[in-house]
């Protein structure tokens, strides 16, 4: 019986190891669970109202910078930065209008990491969901004065993280061809 060649394996093993670590589009679809109010503001760490006053991605990650004029449940600043996934498929919230003022369910608080997702309950604002929240939290509160950094990120598309994931794949790439080298000469040897 013959065995196949290892160079051959090895190859089919870079390329589909590859192709997992350099597919930059999720894979997963997002489904989110029927859950009501009360149970959003349960899962929030901060639930606030405010105003997005800018939106920006690196292809990856979404960010928007928004004043914040309510909170009713955690700790937010006058001035917060939100991320959420690019990808609707993976939970993102979309691209939400400036201008326009929503109601925000967050995973964190002030000063930590401030996540949305689709699936956390954030909608634009509605009095009568507004009416709901504070019957769970009673009655809100101003946000924080931190001061934050008010600059738009570069929104050109050039973020970090693809680069890593590139670094990262052609690393383990080398590895898999050093490793296919070092079999195929012991196999010569013997």
């Amino acid at each position: 019986m013959s065995r196949p060649p290892v160079g051959r394996l090895a190859l089919a093993l870079a390329v589909t190891l590859g192709l997992l670590v350099l597919t930059p589009s999720p894979s997963w679809a997002c489904s989110c669970a029927a859950v009501g109010t009360a149970q959003h503001v349960q899962y929030a760490g901060t639930v606030a109202a405010g105003t997005v006053d800018w939106t920006a991605t690196d292809g990856q990650t979404r960010t928007y910078k928004v004043d914040f004029d309510t909170v009713w449940k955690g700790a937010a600043a006058g001035s917060e930065k939100l991320s959420t996934s690019a990808y609707d498929a993976s939970c993102g919230l979309g691209d939400l209008a400036t201008g326009k003022r929503y109601l925000f369910f967050i995973e964190g608080r002030h000063p930590g990491a401030m996540r949305v997702g689709l699936c956390g309950g954030t909608v634009a604002y509605d009095d009568v969901l507004a009416r709901e929240v504070q019957q769970v939290t009673g009655p809100p509160g101003k946000p924080l004065s931190a001061p934050t950094d008010e600059a738009a990120p570069d929104s050109s598309g050039a973020g970090s993280r693809p680069l890593a994931v590139l670094g990262i794949g052609a690393a383990l790439l080398a590895g898999l061809a050093a490793a296919a080298v070092a079999l195929r000469r012991r196999e010569q040897r013997t």
